[in-house]
């Protein structure tokens, strides 16, 4: 029973975001297979928009008044061409020819490095099947995508072809690809998209909230069907961040109605929906719509990305066979993907993940890497038959201070600048950076990241000097000069200043917990009582988004932070002041009220929302910073821009460089649709 709830970029026209399954590890490397009938050309930059070469016909005999039959006339070669496993499906009349299978405008692709050859097995590992969810990373799609291209983020077309935004910016009309289809060859249409609308999004017992990102002014987005390829979104207020967030979470809105109504109350039978939710273990309808839905789980739901889930992951290993209604080409008209498989052991364990790589049964991937085993992927190089490759967005640990915080006594101290100061001067980087990152890291503040959105040259710089002189000073500033007995500080309620920092067993580039310990001592020098601890995973979220903990401790999104604003600005999730959050989010029934200075990050973020010119959301997100740069509203240790990334050395287009990170959807950045294997 499966319950669930939750810049060197391949130049393409219109991208789609991620495809590939999570992939698995066995044995050697496989052996590629036949070559396409043309030679592989070296991609240059990406073309401007093209259509793809039109399918052909065989034209149809002419009758004549000769009793005898008409010359047989051989159908001309199709301009495009197809995987072997499924020219043989087609020759077995067990699939329809590849151009019947393709929209009448298929996605052209220009591969990152050169047109690739069809490919057998592509190789991942996860530990468990909750790490397995990373299929939905890999094989992301959505209405538009990611375009890293030009090094900058940008957005390109994907299963919408072309858009139009209003004058205002609260209006939005897609143009979907006619005769794009879902992998079992039915059409996806607008219908597909106005069935998660009405009758997901808008269905209290299935959705109890709509969702945020599709909201504007605190209204849902108004979804309507203009014809069968073409769909309006209408807001009430601009919204400038929508073709981010489609980019990012897009694939939520995209769903199968023709499969998934059957199991909706609104077209089953109620009986024999009845019959369907206690067979499957479900106590309702909403719970068995809900598993049925997810795509890296169910192997019966049909998709529109370039691999469909074969094997639940449940069995112990994930596995995904190639879409033969995949919708997009490379630049000679080859059917993507070039690989027939993607697979994914799971390893229960991230440490034989990395022995796996270091094995050579990994084709590419920096998931638990781990820049911490740096060196020793760098030593089995030669070994594992692969090349340890360093993309960029690594991780940077994040000691979260909780402004909203019950306890009022450590809200106040917390919300005081000069005892957050006083923390991060106590903070020995250098000292950090040798210990646990090789010197190669950048001691700094998280107020975005170098290269991120918004970025600006000297951010995260405020109190990053290690100064316990001055870190003494500014505490014996604020009242806190008195000790006890054991010299540690007395706070105004005449008890001791104790706080606690919670972590939970991660990587970030070392241990989390090694990080968070070293941190507590240095607080410790400076007359304060921090602790550090480690709690199991699920019991640090809840305890966290319960607003029970005084300090998480965690790593933080950095490349797009707006897509996941509550590491900057006071939402329901916020780690940085969860009882803020809390309030904000509740309009004002739960939680504890933010400060004006967290009000004033709310009001600047909900403008920019809104705000449909790019300048002047440039200009509101450098409000939000700078007062972080300024207030030091949470504390860095030491950004470190490595991510090791392992590529089998038979692998094809990978990306050299790239950018890795949640909101960027993590390694499928590099287009595994594309990926191929050379022979050995």
């Amino acid at each position: 029973m499966d319950k669930f709830t939750r810049r060197d970029f391949i130049t393409v026209v219109g991208l789609a975001t991620g495809t590939g399954l999570v992939a698995a590890c066995g044995g050697a490397a496989p052996t590629a297979t036949t070559a396409p009938a043309e030679p592989p050309a070296e991609a240059t930059t990406a073309p401007a928009a093209t259509t793809a070469p039109a399918a052909t016909t065989a034209p149809a005999a002419e009758p004549t008044a000769a009793p005898t039959a008409a010359p047989e006339v051989a159908a001309p070669e199709s301009k495009f061409k197809e995987a072997p496993m499924l020219a043989e499906k087609v020759a077995a009349g067990e699939l329809p020819p590849v151009e019947e299978r393709l929209p009448v405008e298929p996605l052209i692709v220009t591969p990152i490095y050169e047109v690739g050859q069809y490919s057998g097995d592509i190789r991942r590992c996860n530990t468990t099947i909750g790490d397995a969810w990373d299929f939905t990373n890999q094989v992301h799609e959505s209405l538009v995508t990611w375009d890293y291209s030009t090094g900058e983020i940008q957005i390109g077309p994907n299963l919408a072809s072309d858009w139009t935004v209003s004058e205002d910016g609260s209006i939005y009309t897609f143009s979907l690809r006619p005769g794009l289809r879902w992998s079992d060859g039915e059409p996806f249409t607008a219908d597909d998209l106005l069935f998660w609308y009405e009758d997901l999004a808008l269905n209290e017992e299935y959705s109890p909230a709509f969702p945020t990102w599709l909201t504007a002014a605190e209204e849902p987005v108004v979804i309507t069907k203009v014809d069968d390829y073409t769909v309006e979104f209408k807001f009430a207020a601009p919204y400038g961040l929508l073709m981010d967030y489609l980019a990012f979470r897009g694939p939520e809105i995209i769903v199968p109605k023709h499969y998934l109504s059957q199991f909706h109350p609104t077209y089953a039978d109620a009986d024999e929906l009845a019959a369907m939710v206690k067979d499957a273990g479900f106590e309702n309808w909403y719970q068995l719509l809900g598993a049925r839905s997810q795509t890296w789980t169910n192997p019966d739901r049909p998709t529109v990305s370039a691999w469909k889930v074969d094997v639940d992951p449940a069995e112990g290993r994930l596995l995904a066979t190639r879409n033969p209604y995949y919708w997009k080409v490379d630049t000679e008209g080859q059917q993507l993907p070039y690989f027939d498989r993607f697979t994914s052991e799971l390893v229960q364990q991230g440490e034989l993940a990395l022995m796996r790589a270091m094995s050579g049964e990994v084709d590419y991937q920096y998931r638990h890497m781990g820049f911490a085993n740096y060196s020793l992927l760098l030593e089995n190089e030669d070994k594992g038959n692969y090349t340890v490759l360093q993309w960029t967005g690594g991780s940077f640990p994040v000691q979260f201070i909780n402004l909203g915080v019950k306890d009022e006594v450590k809200r106040q101290l917390f919300n005081t600048k000069e005892f957050r100061h006083a923390l991060s001067h106590a903070i020995n980087r250098p000292e950090m950076n040798d210990l646990f990152w090789f010197g190669l890291g950048t001691p700094m503040n998280p107020v975005s990241r170098p290269g991120g959105l918004y970025w600006k040259e000297g951010y995260g710089s405020t109190a990053i000097e290690y100064d316990p002189d001055r870190a003494n000073e500014l505490l014996d500033g604020m009242g806190l000069d008195q000790r006890d007995a054991e010299g540690y500080r007395i706070g105004p309620d005449g008890n001791r200043v104790r706080f606690v920092s919670e972590t939970y067993p991660a990587e970030l580039g070392t241990p989390a917990i090694d990080i968070f310990t070293q941190i507590a001592n240095y607080w410790q020098a400076v007359g304060l009582d921090a602790q550090a601890k480690e709690v199991e995973r699920s019991l640090w979220g809840e305890r966290v988004l319960a607003n029970e903990v005084d300090m998480p401790a965690y790593g933080i999104d950095e490349i797009h932070w707006t897509l996941a604003p509550d590491f900057y600005v006071p939402y329901q999730n916020s780690y940085m002041a969860t009882g803020y959050g809390q309030w904000v989010s509740s309009g004002g029934k739960e939680g504890v009220e933010p400060t004006d200075e967290m009000k004033q990050l709310v009001a600047w973020f909900e403008e920019l929302k809104t705000q449909p010119d790019a300048a002047k959301r440039e200009e509101l997100g450098h409000k939000i910073l700078d007062q972080h740069n300024e207030q030091v509203y949470m504390l860095g240790a030491v950004y470190v821009d490595i991510l090791p990334m392992v590529k089998h050395n038979t692998m094809m287009n990978v990306m050299e460089k790239a950018v890795g990170d949640y909101t960027t959807l993590h390694e499928s950045i590099s287009y595994p649709f594309q990926m191929w294997r050379k022979a050995e």
